[in-house]
């Protein structure tokens, strides 16, 4: 008994100890109050996965659902005009002047302005904008190459877009991995759009 009041005394004042309920009158630890304490600090622990969940649930349902359209948008446009759609290089020229660029453009600033809590969250939002970036770059490169009919700068144009293409699936592979761990369901959508990099 003396050896467990010295335990708290060296760590805690037995006056204040006593008073929070922890220890009785002679010294001894309260079991019927540890339970509780022991309860709110596993709770407390399991609060920080819920702010996690919590994050990542607001972050796919709310954060990127609402600006989703206009990356599809621009998306399904480059697509009707490259691959095994393509017919003409002014065809892709004013597809990317007209609609990708004007709607990727606008999808990626409102995607900088999302700003999860957390920091796993946080860093895949960061994997996400580094592959929109590239694709944009990629975008503008690729009409500025095919407005001066530079066949060198519309092949840098595509590495890069590519290079956006992998980082993005990167971020997909990433979500889908962060859900499953926070066991959060996901919807997972075949976006058909997005085989214009294959």
């Amino acid at each position: 008994m003396a050896k467990k009041t010295f335990i708290l005394n060296k760590f805690y004042n037995l006056r204040d100890v006593r008073r929070l309920g922890f220890v009785n009158n002679i010294g001894d630890i309260n079991l019927l109050i540890l339970p509780f304490f022991l309860s709110i600090w596993f709770f407390m622990g399991s609060c920080a996965t819920d702010r996690a969940t919590m994050d990542l649930v607001k972050y796919v349902n709310q954060d990127i659902l609402d600006i989703a359209q206009l990356e599809q948008k621009a998306l399904e446009s480059y697509a009707s005009v490259t691959g095994k759609n393509y017919t003409s290089n002014a065809r892709v020229y004013k597809a990317l002047k007209d609609d990708v660029i004007p709607h990727y453009r606008q999808f990626v600033d409102l995607l900088k302005d999302i700003n999860p809590k957390t920091q796993e969250v946080r860093e895949l939002h960061g994997i996400y904008i580094r592959g929109t970036e590239y694709l944009y770059k990629g975008f503008r490169e690729k009409m500025f190459g095919l407005e001066i009919r530079d066949v060198y700068l519309v092949r840098a144009a595509n590495r890069q877009i590519e290079k956006g293409r992998v980082e993005t699936d990167r971020w997909r592979k990433e979500l889908a991995d962060l859900c499953r761990h926070y066991g959060v369901a996901e919807k997972v959508e075949k976006k058909k759009w997005w085989g214009f990099g294959k």
